[in-house]
């Protein structure tokens, strides 16, 4: 019996969890700048072209504090993603959209 309610507890658990990701695609906290939303998987580094501190999901929100480059070098955006909003870095531009 009791293995029947933790299993049970633990599926909705999941489902739950699922289900709040699937609700809010583009949500990156309360910090004040824009937000774009990640077109495919991207890294979040610690500085433009440095190591990388995590991946972010395709779809989810991006809140940009800064950028960085333009013209003949490459754009970067600084902030954080839905998924880590208390860890900043930097992402490409290209793979943010508006």
């Amino acid at each position: 019996m009791k293995r029947n309610v933790v299993r049970v507890l633990a599926v909705m658990a999941v489902v739950a969890a699922g289900s709040a990701v699937a609700a809010a695609p583009a949500a990156a906290s309360d910090s004040p700048g824009d937000i774009c939303v990640t077109n495919q998987a991207t890294w979040l580094r610690d500085q433009p072209w440095g190591n990388v501190l995590r991946t972010l999901s395709p779809g989810r929100g991006f809140r940009v504090h800064s950028m960085y480059g333009g013209s003949d070098i490459q754009t970067w955006y600084y902030g954080h993603g839905a998924e880590a909003p208390g860890q900043d870095g930097w992402i490409p531009a290209a793979n943010c959209n508006w």
